[in-house]
């Protein structure tokens, strides 16, 4: 890994471990040094001395001792590890090629990355009147040790950096540092780290291979060469392989783990001896002595012609190559949060500039870009409410202000659907409807009815918790009035299958929000009614647009959502921001859904957050919970359960994993299962199919985010390029300089993509991977495909496998026939269908749920997910989890709320930000 922390858990042991190591003083240059602001608030420089490192890491720092009483006893945590280590070819041609200039180049990368560390990350918790605040510092006592061997003795760069527990606050007294921040953003940590190398390796003369994730190799080194010198990390990839899994698939968790069970004992070899050992290793791969001198010699003449370069170079020139980084890399963060941390932004921009500028020239551009108004200073809440210093953009303030002006702009503007007296009619009648046919209506549903068909205003929102019969009373009576007064009713989601759903319940026109605000076709004189549920996904961009639409053509805009369910991948929390700025609402509370009291009981107690109350209620009947410790155990239990079930049980329940890899590897416990129950019968083919790269509208633009093999599918023709969005391309090469990729067709044709100039907003880009199907496989559809009839979500089972033509027949839920062939794009966008992460989830409904939730997958399992999970089922859900106290005090932390960037810190009202977006007329 890039970057690895860990936490110290025995100061003495600590303070000989790195000293034992296989550090070595070479040229002058100290194997160890004093780093940050703490250390020179102590007056630390130079070498780490072994009594001064032994006291502080014991707490004893100036006349303080840190650390609470215990039974008589100190007890203080000593301090976490923070190694960054560089790319195998930086580690070699350091090492064995002796290019010393990369130990150097290598710790100033070392040095920038704590630095920003220490900036954004230090902080300290206070308690005050029996609360706890978390209060910045920005300085850190750190002890680096620079190591140049791994524990198989292959050569390995890195520096370990021991981050004390220990920091100052304003009044001057030192504290014990908080430091889930650093747990949380290590991977930040590590790219910047990578990143700022990558800009030393190049300003010594090396050319680099770029790889994924900000991830490098300096070129010239062959694939043998590197393999020779990674026993470390073959050793670490047969253990994983050995459970089942991989690098790839593993979690961080199964990583270190797998680390530490392949960790050898420490071997005490002189550096001399090591590195005739490793030359010899050299010469046996093919890369001899003379290659060694010639790759450095050809560096170091490359480096003198670029400082004659780089002498006459115009600062300006720098400087708007890193204003250019930060508006990319602001503009991609700025897709997906409205809020996002400035050491985000310091990796995102690094990301696109990637040793063109360095992170001092970074930081400067930030500063020009919140003078410019580009960028605005907020204060960025984790997801376990952590506090740091953050950036929002200009285009989300003003799509948040638009959406806002325009709800406003719409109160007391149109006319009601039904007068009071005839609404109380017409919801009389729909109830007695319904009582015929054995289900009764409850005051909420009256209520919001009535409400909703009498309302003046142009918006208006009904907030419904999950299993309320929103759709069957409320939503279909005022479908059906509103279409009787002549209004046209469209039904809109923001997957095709919801909307396909709702419009079915409705009776009315159905369309995609994505596709409705491409085509909402022309304005006219008629008035529309726009019922666009799970509005809770619509992202602040895609409202603001919706809304300025329905200005134009004359409709109204009905809301229906759940603000307590998951959010918007992209930026923003519209549907919740609009009820807190006064957006007219109709409510419904009562969850009906749940045919087992225990288990509405638990979605009752996971609505208010209270998650040990919820398992209790599980506990009761609802269901049941399941503790091991281990992933891999958890989804043995899983796959076994399910496969437990009979075939229709099956079909009524729902498997929840929350993320993409989880999804696979359980998908995978899960086939191997029901083959040995006989559910999966006959010969397994191989097809390969289309998976959707995570990809924003900025990183479209940009060739450094494709790779070679991926394959991309327009959504429009480009007759004059040649290009047909029935037809799939793959990426043969990619020209960074120029923005473009190379693109060949299936019959040969070679494609010149040139991002900015056509076809990125209108593209998909997927890796194409294997997937496996026998008969009795449940798959469901991926891409939307109107032409064929296919909607992304659709289920379908296997009936049938052609070994020879590897052909694939499926009987859809609608017992449609579809037949797949390996070699029609269209045929590819298939998934197995047996597990959903929580966003495909939502929405969906099940006798029964079976969820995986790790408390340590903290991206993932929140307040939100778990109701989502939860409120699904009708009869019982079963939790599987690691620590079952764990995942209580997890989910309790993490409210799983999106910020917004109007809104004040806290949340709880737009505030002064609000008032001075209007002052500059963006707002109200």
């Amino acid at each position: 890994m890039v970057a690895t922390l860990s936490a110290l858990t025995n100061a003495a042991q600590a303070a000989s471990y790195y000293e034992a190591d296989d550090y070595y003083a070479e040229g002058g240059l100290a194997p160890s040094e004093w780093q940050g602001k703490g250390a020179e608030a102590l007056k630390l420089q130079g070498a780490v001395e072994h009594d001064q490192f032994s006291r502080l890491l014991e707490g004893r720092v100036a006349d303080q001792q840190l650390g609470a009483t215990r039974e008589g006893e100190i007890a203080h945590r000593p301090g976490w590890d923070l190694t960054f280590s560089a790319p195998k070819s930086v580690s070699i041609l350091a090492e064995v090629a002796g290019d010393r200039r990369l130990v150097e180049a290598h710790e100033r990368a070392v040095r920038t990355a704590l630095g920003l560390a220490e900036t954004h990350f230090a902080a300290t918790r206070i308690r005050e009147d029996g609360a706890v605040r978390r209060e910045t510092t920005g300085n850190l006592v750190i002890a680096t040790f620079r190591h140049g061997t791994s524990r198989a003795l292959d050569p390995q760069l890195h520096s370990h950096n021991i981050i004390l527990n220990m920091t100052q606050d304003d009044s001057g007294q030192w504290r014990s540092l908080e430091p889930r921040a650093f747990y949380q953003l290590q991977k930040q940590l590590g790219a910047i780290y990578r990143q700022e190398l990558a800009g030393e390796v190049q300003h010594l003369g090396y050319m680099i291979d770029r790889g994924k994730e900000s991830s490098f190799e300096i070129a010239g080194l062959d694939a043998a060469t590197l393999e020779a010198f990674s026993q470390r990390s073959q050793a670490i990839e047969a253990h994983l392989s050995e459970r089942g899994t991989s690098r790839e698939e593993a979690s961080a968790a199964e990583k270190q783990m797998a680390a530490l069970d392949t960790r050898r004992a420490k071997e005490a070899v002189p550096h001399a001896d090591l590195v005739r050992e490793w030359r010899a290793v050299a010469d046996s791969a093919g890369w001899n002595e003379q290659a060694r001198r010639e790759i450095v010699a050809r560096a170091e003449a490359r480096a003198r012609t670029q400082a004659t370069a780089q002498d006459v170079e115009s600062p300006f020139a720098r400087e708007c190559a890193a204003d250019r980084a930060v508006a990319r890399g602001a503009s991609m963060l700025g897709e997906r949060q409205s809020v996002f941390a400035t050491t985000a932004l310091h990796e995102a921009a690094g990301r696109f500039a990637f040793g063109a500028v360095g992170h001092a020239e970074i930081g400067a551009a930030i500063v020009r870009a919140q003078k410019t108004g580009a960028l605005e200073a907020r204060s960025f809440v984790d997801r376990r409410g952590a506090a740091f210093e953050g950036m929002t953009t200009a285009a989300n303030i003003a799509d948040e202000a638009a959406l806002l002006r325009l709800e406003e702009s719409g109160r007391n503007q149109v006319a009601p659907i039904l007068a009071p007296v005839v609404a109380a009619r017409a919801v009389a009648q729909a109830e007695r409807r319904a009582e015929s046919q054995g289900h009764a209506w409850n005051e909420e549903q009256r209520a919001a009815t009535t409400q909703i068909l009498t309302s003046r205003n142009r918006i208006i929102a009904l907030q419904g918790a999950a299993g309320t019969a929103k759709t069957s009373t409320v939503l279909a009576t005022v479908a059906e009035e509103a279409q009787a007064q002549g209004l046209r009713v469209t039904a809109l989601a923001p997957t095709a299958s919801a909307a396909q759903v709702l419009g079915d319940a409705l009776g009315s026109r159905a369309d995609t929000l994505a596709r409705h605000l491409l085509a909402p076709g022309k304005p006219t004189t008629a008035d529309q009614l726009w019922i666009v549920d799970e509005a809770s996904l619509v992202s602040a961009r895609d409202t603001a647009k919706l809304l300025a639409l329905a200005e134009t053509h004359r409709a109204r805009v009905l809301l229906v959502g759940d603000t307590a369910q998951l959010g918007s991948i992209e930026a923003g929390a519209a549907f919740g921001q609009l009820q807190q700025a006064g957006m007219e609402t109709a409510h419904l509370t009562r969850i009906l859904r749940q045919t087992n009291e225990q288990a509405r009981a638990a979605v009752d107690a996971s609505l208010a957050g209270d998650a040990k109350k919820a398992l209790a209620a599980l506990d009761s009947g609802g269901g049941h919970v399941v503790e091991h410790e281990g992933r891999e155990a958890r989804f043995e239990q899983m796959a076994r359960d399910f496969a437990a079930l009979d075939g229709k049980a099956r079909k009524r329940t729902l498997v929840i994993e929350p993320s993409r890899d989880g999804r696979d590897i359980l998908t995978g416990k899960i086939r191997e299962q029901l083959a040995g129950a006989g559910a999966l019968r006959g010969p397994t083919i191989e097809m390969s199919h289309l998976v959707a790269r995570d990809m924003t509208r900025t990183e479209a633009k940009e060739a450094s985010s494709y790779a070679i093999g991926d394959v991309v599918r327009f959504t429009k023709d480009y007759a004059d390029k040649g290009v047909s969005r029935r037809d799939a391309y793959t990426v043969a090469g990619i020209d960074t300089e120029k923005a473009a990729v190379i693109l060949t067709a299936r019959d040969g044709r070679r494609i010149d993509w040139r991002l900015r100039q056509w076809g990125a907003m209108q593209s998909q880009v997927f890796t194409a991977e294997p997937i496996e199907l026998r008969a009795g496989d449940r798959v469901q559809f991926t891409r939307n495909d109107r032409a064929a009839g296919r909607v992304n979500g659709q289920q379908g089972e296997v009936i049938g496998v052609d070994p020879q033509t590897r052909g694939v027949t499926l009987r859809m839920a609608n017992r449609r026939i579809e037949h797949l062939t390996p070699d029609d794009p269209r045929d590819r966008h298939i998934a197995h269908g047996w597990v959903a992460t929580a966003f495909a989830a939502q929405g969906r409904t099940a006798d029964r749920v079976l969820v995986h939730a790790d408390s340590t997958v903290s991206q993932l399992v929140d307040q939100k997910s778990f109701y989502v999970a939860l409120s699904r089922a009708r009869e019982s859900v079963a939790v599987y989890t690691n620590d079952r106290a764990k995942l209580v005090t997890a989910i309790q932390e993490r409210s799983g709320l999106k910020q917004t960037a109007l809104a004040s810190a806290a949340g709880d009202q737009i505030g002064d930000i609000q008032r001075k977006a209007a002052a500059k007329g963006m707002a109200l």
